[in-house]
């Protein structure tokens, strides 16, 4: 016989033996959710092994969707899941193919309770082994990536049934309603908060975004759709990737804006105290289940929750924490989760973070705030907000440049907005629900009745200080003011918008001080040519007073609401009537410069005694009012700052590096011009400022401002350098005030050349605090160096100089008074 043919019929024997085999050994598949008993939240992570066989076993993924296959019926399966009791759960017999939901009950213990008992921990070794893997492990520090995620974030509440009240004094809300709706049925039917949240959700955010990264600290991300319900174009579309780390190995973790410092590092492995609560196997690999809980004898910014470790590279598969917070205004829970991808790296695959107010309490009709927290280890009856992000088509080791990467980290496709149905369906992780297709059907509605995008314009207008009516912004940092010459201020000003035009604004504003009793005025036209250089021509006029001897900088985003030294101008009582011409033209260019040229043409006059004499032939003359002619250009350079393009515009992201300003000034004296120029006098001013503000992991942070000035030529006393100072000798006390010296008087010292340095340290509530009494201990130093040259043409004013130095330092103790947002200190 045919060699051949025989080995054709075996091989053909074989194969319809095998699907025979195959047929016959169809494996027990058990598919299903694991919930919250109480709460019917699902629980991420949890652990199944099949009763008998504890090899055959599976973990329940972010989302608590499980998936367990086995050759032979599974009689039982037994869930672990820390600060859970076990649970073994019998499976009844009714195919090859089961789907159950399993509920799981909250033991009464804490993790945070947990005691350290002596011996050898074995946890430990488990944790520095990872901590020795982590570079390697760490996605950010692999050479390039990139992947596109689909991210959700919504608001929602976990409602009791209506027989489980929040309280009695909803108890009573809800007797009383019911009184009234038998007296007058006419009356329409109030809406049940648990009805409403049962079937909807108050807000919903979806956007897909593509990101690429190239070590070191190279990234850009995109967004390339959103949708939020209520509105057409949102800026929220950009939380959900930006409220928690992409990975969970750098040394601090950053949740919502704060730092907490890693148990997967070298300085967490000294704060922290770690269990190993669980082993499981999968397949070949090892997954350790420990949990970590802050050293209750060390303060520091810390978490606390569940690591699971595999030992396939010593690798993070699966983390739930949530940060350990005092006062429990809010709870926050991230749990994020890694898989094995092409060439055996973890990678992040899934991104969760929960937050809860606990100063929030629903009733069925009722909503009660207050400024503590209420049951924070209930989650019930309070708003909530979710975010959710799935990460797919993760590509490593690509082809990236770094001239593909710019200033702009993270932005939004301009048709984001706008795609079709069919893009969403691609990267979805599941079809909407009918609860998310509510929610947009009314919410929707809702925010097209309301307004809701009109509104949201409003919002981003007054987030930069501005309130917006029709075509106007008004200026609301002009409506009322404060500073030592004029004293009280008030005034009115406003500009155009892009209602009227995108590229070309118009405004304009008045002002009148009661401390001078003088009225004040000006108006602008500005001309924006491209949005993403910010390149624009400004035009101005103004009518007003200036400070005698300070300095300004172009760009400088330190003079914020949130920073003290806004509050220098309360101690500025030195000031110059001014009228000034004004034109700049200014852009971004060469990656990380702001430039601003500029030219001028101002009138200034003294408003004390001052009187700045200058020899003329055999005798000096005085005067009081200075003609200046100016040319300048302005610089600003940012190291590695990015920015998030956002509709609200460009937004710094900030910069590890210090932050450099630079101001050349050339005065142009206008003599034998025929009266086109009126500046009088020759000069060239150089200003510098040198910024950094840094923090010490566990420790605070530390802010440094270095400051430098140097005019060439003998000019006025207003373009000479006044010392910051904060000091006011006739009420003798000071306020602390960032990057001024508290111990000086005002207008103590004057320079035409001078250097100061402030360097602050706040160690915040690091070194001790009690209970929620925390004080926020600082040390300050301050140095400032200064010389005048032609000091003699200086008359009708007292002053020293700082050719010697000035010298102060302290201890300032900031957050002993809290206000609401307002902390207060000495």
């Amino acid at each position: 016989m045919n060699r051949g043919f025989v080995l054709f019929i075996f091989s053909l024997f074989r194969f319809l033996f095998a699907s025979i085999v195959c047929q016959a050994q169809q494996p027990y598949v058990i598919t299903g959710k694991v919930l919250d008993k109480a709460t019917r939240a699902t629980l991420p992570f949890v652990n199944m092994t099949a009763a008998g066989h504890p090899a055959t076993g599976a973990t329940a993924d972010i989302d608590g969707n499980f998936r367990i296959s086995s050759a032979t019926r599974i009689s039982a399966l037994n869930f672990t899941y820390v600060g859970y009791k076990d649970l073994t759960l019998p499976i009844k017999d009714t195919g090859h193919l089961i789907r159950i939901n399993v509920l799981l009950q909250e033991a009464s213990y804490q993790l945070s309770e947990v005691k350290i008992l002596p011996g050898v921990n074995p946890a430990l070794r488990i944790i520095r082994a990872t901590i020795e893997h982590s570079d390697s492990n760490n996605p950010e520090k692999k050479h390039s990536f990139t992947y596109i995620s689909y991210n959700k974030m919504y608001a929602t509440a976990d409602m009791k049934q209506k027989a489980d009240t929040l309280n009695s004094m909803d108890s009573a809300n809800t007797a009383r309603k019911k009184q009234t709706a038998k007296k007058d049925t006419s009356k329409k039917k109030e809406v049940s908060l648990t009805d409403f949240f049962n079937k909807q959700y108050l807000f919903l955010v979806e956007s897909v975004s593509e990101r690429r990264y190239l070590y070191p600290g190279h990234s850009y991300e995109r967004v390339i759709a959103e949708r939020t319900s209520g509105l057409k174009n949102s800026p929220f579309a950009l939380l959900a990737t930006q409220l928690q780390s992409f990975s969970f190995y750098a040394n601090l973790i950053n949740i919502l804006g704060d730092d907490y410092l890693n148990p997967i590092s070298a300085a967490g492995l000294k704060r922290y105290n770690y269990i190993l609560q669980d082993t499981l196997y999968q397949g070949k690999d090892t997954v350790f289940i420990i949990s970590f809980s802050p050293d209750k004898k060390k303060n520091f910014n810390g978490m606390k929750g569940v690591l699971y470790i595999n030992t396939n590279g010593f690798a993070i598969q699966n983390v739930i924490a949530e940060p350990v917070m005092e006062d429990n205004l809010v709870s926050i829970h991230i749990q994020q989760k890694y898989e094995q991808i092409k060439g055996g790296s973890w990678f992040p695959v899934q991104l969760n973070t929960d937050w809860i107010y606990n100063n929030i309490s629903l009733g069925d009709s009722t909503v009660q705030t207050t400024n503590k927290a209420v049951n924070p280890d209930d989650e019930h009856n309070k708003i909530k907000i979710v975010t959710r992000s799935y990460i797919k088509d993760i590509t490593l080791d690509t082809a990236l440049r770094k001239r593909q990467f710019g200033r702009v980290e993270v932005d939004i496709a301009q048709n984001a907005s706008q795609q079709p149905d069919s893009l969403w369906d691609k990267y979805r992780n599941d079809t909407l629900s009918a609860k998310e297709k509510k929610t947009y059907h009314v919410i929707d509605s809702l925010g097209k009745a309301a307004h809701l995008d009109r509104k949201l314009s409003w919002w981003e207008a007054l987030s930069t200080g501005k309130l917006r009516i029709g075509a106007i912004d008004w200026d609301l940092n002009r409506v009322l003011t404060y500073n030592g010459y004029e004293h009280f201020r008030a005034g009115l000003g406003g500009h155009t918008n892009d209602k009227i035009s995108r590229i070309v604004s118009l405004g304009g504003y008045g002002a009148y001080g009661f401390g001078d009793k003088a009225f004040k005025y000006g108006g602008d036209a500005g001309f924006l040519f491209n949005r993403y250089s910010n390149l624009k021509l400004d035009l101005s006029y103004i009518n007003d007073v200036i400070e005698a001897g300070g300095v300004s900088f172009y760009n400088d985003n330190d003079q914020n609401m949130l920073s003290t030294e806004q509050y220098r101008k309360y101690f500025i009582t030195n000031m110059n009537k001014i009228v000034e011409e004004r034109a700049s033209l200014s852009f971004d260019a060469l990656r990380y410069f702001r430039f601003n040229l500029f030219t001028d043409q101002q009138v200034q006059q003294a408003t004390n005694s001052y009187l700045f004499g200058t020899n003329e032939g055999s005798g000096t003359v005085f005067t009081n009012q200075f003609y200046f002619t100016e040319a300048g250009i302005n610089i600003r350079f940012a190291y590695d700052e990015k920015f998030l393009k956002s509709p609200m515009g460009m937004i710094s992201l900030g910069t590890k590096y210090p932050v450099v300003w630079l101001n050349i000034t050339q005065g142009i004296s206008a003599s034998g011009l025929n009266g086109f120029l009126k500046g009088e006098y020759n000069y060239t001013r150089y200003d510098f400022k040198l910024s950094k503000v840094f923090r010490v992991p566990q420790a605070g942070y530390s802010q440094f401002q270095a400051l430098a000035g140097y005019v060439q030529g003998n000019v006025p006393y207003t373009l000479l350098y006044d010392a910051r100072a904060t000091y006011t000798q006739n009420i003798g006390y000071s306020v602390a005030v960032d990057n001024t010296f508290e111990t000086m008087r005002i207008n103590e010292f004057l320079s035409s050349r001078y250097i100061n340095m402030f360097y602050m340290h706040n160690f915040e509530s690091y070194l001790f605090h009690i209970g929620k009494f925390k004080p926020h201990p600082a040390v300050v130093m301050h140095a400032g160096w200064g010389w005048l040259d032609n000091p003699d043409s200086q008359y009708n004013t007292s002053f020293r100089t700082m050719n010697l130095g000035y010298y102060e330092s302290g201890l300032e103790m900031n957050n002993l008074l809290k206000l609401s947002f307002l902390y207060l200190g000495v």
